[in-house]
């Protein structure tokens, strides 16, 4: 069996935008209008959110999940005068950016497991690109209040057998790291 992996991926717009009223002019921002960088230029680094190590030759007693740590995608402004409920869904309608949820990875990843016919030990692995984009935020007075967008970009879910050696690019950088980290 080869590593393989399943990516998830869009491309992200850079901004988007959507009118909100308040009751309380002048107190509250008024506004969705935000704006974003493009997140191919922003880095970003691969976050383990499941592991689990399976040995078939033990059956379930070696299919271990020694990961899982979903990731919350949230957003942090720097005023409280925002509505980060409008603006949360301003920014799931206007763009291609996660402004909510949770990855759902173990299940997602055990369900990729469920079909894998391997014969040696291996590690199925489910991450995330992790992500951090400064957002601004346009208030109907003018002003403008900045936040962080905590997200992911790319979500990847794949197989990498222990014993095997994967030449360069042969492999997912996330199933290589897997590999070095959860196979003894």
């Amino acid at each position: 069996m080869s590593a393989t992996g399943c990516t998830a991926s869009g491309t992200p717009k850079t901004s988007g935008h959507a009118t909100a009223t308040s009751s309380a002019a002048g107190t509250n921002c008024g506004s969705t209008a935000f704006s974003a960088p493009p997140v191919k230029k922003i880095p970003r680094n691969w976050t383990f959110t499941a592991i689990r190590k399976v040995d078939p030759a033990w059956g379930d007693e070696k299919n271990v999940v020694l990961v899982d740590k979903p990731v919350t995608a949230k957003v942090e402004w720097e005023s409280d005068r925002v509505d980060e409920a409008a603006v949360l869904a301003a920014i799931g309608d206007e763009s291609d950016l996660i402004a909510s949820g949770t990855s759902d990875a173990l299940s997602e990843m055990d369900r990729f497991l469920s079909g894998v016919k391997e014969k040696k030990e291996y590690v199925g692995y489910a991450a995330v690109e992790k992500v951090t984009i400064p957002l601004s935020l346009k208030c109907l007075d003018g002003t403008r209040v900045k936040g962080k967008l905590f997200t992911w970009a790319d979500a990847e879910i794949g197989v990498v057998v222990c014993a095997t050696k994967y030449g360069k690019g042969k492999a997912p950088v996330a199933a290589l790291k897997a590999q070095a980290e959860f196979c003894n």
